[in-house]
């Protein structure tokens, strides 16, 4: 990992396994505050669904994307949490709705904010003064 170039304690992570992320993220957490500086988590994931609208995802075979598809951590959390007694069918719809309609506000305020000027999409990326870091 390039974190260890930057002297980063950095691990990765079943990112398909929610409480397995919950855990790394306590741990990097705890570290960060025991003044072990910055932590990468590595999120180790599949993606489900193509690139963007304008790729036509030809270059993998559909049984491979149902395949990781019974991995899907959200499906794979719910059901747990629904033998433990902790999700039912009503908390789940109401979660459902609740996450759907902050997504809803969170994609209009995108779409209604400034577009970013061209001279600034490397701001905060590479840096010419001292003390920063020129990234590849």
């Amino acid at each position: 990992m390039r974190s260890a170039s930057y002297g980063m304690i950095a691990w990765a992570v079943d990112g398909m396994d929610v409480e397995a992320v919950e855990q790394a993220a306590r741990k990097a957490v705890e570290g960060i505050r025991a003044g072990t500086g910055p932590h990468l988590l590595e999120l180790r994931t599949y993606r489900f669904r193509a690139h963007s609208m304008y790729d036509p995802d030809r270059y993998r075979h559909k049984a491979e994307v149902e395949r990781w598809k019974e991995r899907d951590p959200i499906v794979l959390l719910s059901e747990r949490m629904r033998e433990n007694g902790e999700l039912d069918d009503k908390e789940l719809a109401r979660t459902e709705r609740r996450v759907g309609r902050e997504v809803d506000r969170a994609v209009e305020a995108a779409e209604q904010g400034p577009e970013e000027p061209v001279e600034h999409l490397l701001r905060h990326v590479t840096g010419s003064s001292a003390g920063t870091v020129d990234l590849p």
